[in-house]
């Protein structure tokens, strides 16, 4: 974790092998942005302690809604997105008793690669009985795009994580226009610990463009995929053999839970979300609580996160 004020600066962003080489440092258009920020506990969730945001990152205040155990905290580009060379680092400390989920305002889209590569990176403290949803937001990769997304999170004893990524194809509804798996590169490296033990450890490296017999084979009949991570108690969830939305989950020798889609990118992100925010319910209410946010007479029905049917658990 950096200083709270300090400027996130270039050499703070990690390279990761595949795009050694393609560093950003001399292309003057490539904008370094990020955020620092404490949540503590509050009746509605969660509130700012130190907050540092730096363009063209910006911060919402959290956003306690009535009858709601979390609080919302968006995370907002002010741009259309990661453009080439774009360095995005959010460094979250988590308090004790915080309840919230983090998320951006919309699906992550990453533009053209030139020269270098766009890059999300998240370096995340959850404390002793705090509760975090993490939902970065889908990624829609532009064709010829490269795109390292990196998250490392700590983890108390008894903190609790859920984190949610969702992979789409690209802008593919445009006809013989379609971008659907174009991409040139995109790079996952997601670790999560709990105490300084390593529980969780999610790496990739797609090179693409990809024909469609490559397509079939990473993501079957689908178009999207999707990992769920839930680093504490998990409700009942079940595979999922549904034609437009496959689901198969993984108990994790931690006693953690992971959870794999495939399926139609709508049906995807729905269904990870409806598990990512009914966990939370069954965490602060037990079985048959609803899910966090999704049934809140608060937040109108416009965000990518909002559900398509109701939440199962």
């Amino acid at each position: 974790m950096g200083a709270r004020s300090t400027r996130i600066r270039r050499d703070e962003v990690l390279t990761p092998p595949e795009f050694r080489g393609r560093e950003a440092s001399g292309n003057p258009a490539a904008r370094v942005g990020g955020a620092r920020l404490e949540l503590l506990p509050c009746d509605g969730g969660a509130r700012w302690g130190f907050c540092y945001q730096q363009i063209p990152l910006r911060l919402m205040p959290p956003f306690c809604l009535k009858n709601e155990p979390g609080a919302l905290q968006y995370l907002v580009n002010l741009t259309a997105g990661l453009m080439d060379g774009d360095a995005h680092l959010v460094e979250l400390t988590v308090r004790p008793g915080v309840r919230a989920v983090v998320t951006g305002q919309s699906a992550t889209r990453v533009h053209p690669a030139l020269d270098s590569y766009a890059t999300q990176q998240w370096n995340v403290r959850i404390e002793g009985d705090a509760m975090l949803v993490a939902l970065p937001g889908p990624v829609i990769p532009y064709q010829k795009c490269r795109y390292y997304q990196r998250g490392r999170v700590d983890l108390a004893r008894d903190a609790r994580l859920i984190w949610g990524d969702v992979w789409l194809p690209g802008r593919y509804e445009r006809g013989a226009l379609s971008e659907r798996f174009a991409f040139e590169r995109m790079v996952q490296d997601f670790e999560v610990r709990r105490e300084g033990r390593l529980i969780f450890r999610d790496r990739f490296c797609w090179d693409g463009p990809w024909t469609d017999d490559e397509a079939r084979w990473h993501f079957g009949a689908g178009w999207a995929a999707a990992t769920l991570l839930i680093a504490g108690p998990a409700p009942a969830i079940e595979h999922s053999s549904e034609p437009n939305c496959l689901r198969s989950v993984f108990p994790l020798e931690s006693g953690d839970t992971c959870v794999r889609w495939c399926g139609e990118p709508a049906a995807v992100t729905d269904d990870l979300v409806r598990w990512a925010l009914g966990s939370a319910g069954f965490w602060t209410g037990g079985p048959g609580a609803p899910p966090w946010l999704l049934d809140s007479g608060g937040l109108t029905p416009n965000h990518w996160f909002s559900p398509l049917r109701a939440s199962p658990v």
